[in-house]
């Protein structure tokens, strides 16, 4: 009986023996994957990502010339766009700018005017033997503020960039007239384009709004200029 018993225990324990051995064995790799482990495997892979960052980034890029207590001195030409119907009116103009900083200048121009007249006035003069009564100007001097009111570029092509400035001046002025010297305000709207570190070509639309005196009485007019100037910086 005891030698039953002995063998019973025996038993048991190979059993056991084999079994825990068996747990400790690594697992086949040619075993095949339940389809429970493969969803399993895909939803772990499956997690929501990170909310996304909200920080808005922005690219700042330094202006191509400085102008801060720079100066400019320009060249240029104008013609009057809303004379006097029987006078041609063109005019050339010198000016200075002193750049206070990027946005701000002062500026003093002076223009010497070339009045021709027109055709109608040499048939008015041939046919009545009349020459109209007409106030012209024969110099416009002004000093304006100006201010820069946003810079950015345009490109020619690929490989070449221009900068510009869009700018509004304001000021006093005085007109010489051939009937006498008068006081007027002055209006410039337009853009500045710059051309390297060292040059400008400056396009825009000037108003001289001054007193004409005809010989029936003075009157308020306003003359319009387009003007194109290149300068050279300083």
């Amino acid at each position: 009986m005891k030698q039953i018993s002995l063998a019973v225990l025996t038993g048991v324990m190979m059993v056991s023996s084999v079994s825990w051995a068996a747990a400790k064995k690594p697992a086949d790799k040619n075993q095949p994957v339940s389809l429970e482990n493969q969803l399993k495997a895909l939803d772990a892979g499956n997690q929501a990502p990170a909310a996304a960052n909200r920080e808005k980034l922005y690219a700042v890029q330094a202006r191509f010339l400085p102008l801060r207590f720079k100066s400019e001195f320009t060249v240029g030409g104008a013609s009057n766009l809303t004379g006097d119907s029987f006078l041609r009116t063109q005019q050339l103009e010198m000016a200075y700018y002193f750049h206070l900083n990027d946005r701000w200048s002062l500026a003093f121009s002076h223009a010497w005017v070339d009045n021709k007249f027109k055709s109608d006035t040499d048939n008015l003069k041939t046919k009545d033997g009349a020459i109209p009564d007409v106030p012209y100007a024969i110099t416009r001097s002004d000093l304006t503020v100006e201010y820069n009111v946003f810079y950015g570029k345009f490109r020619w092509s690929t490989d070449s960039v221009s900068y510009f400035d869009q700018y509004l001046a304001l000021g006093p002025g005085q007109v010489e007239q051939n009937t006498g010297s008068t006081m007027a305000a002055v209006a410039d709207v337009g853009f500045a384009c710059w051309l390297g570190q060292w040059g400008s070509a400056r396009l825009g639309l000037k108003d001289y709004y001054y007193k004409e005196q005809y010989s029936s009485g003075a009157t308020m007019t306003q003359n319009i200029h387009a003007h194109l100037d290149l300068g050279y910086i300083f």
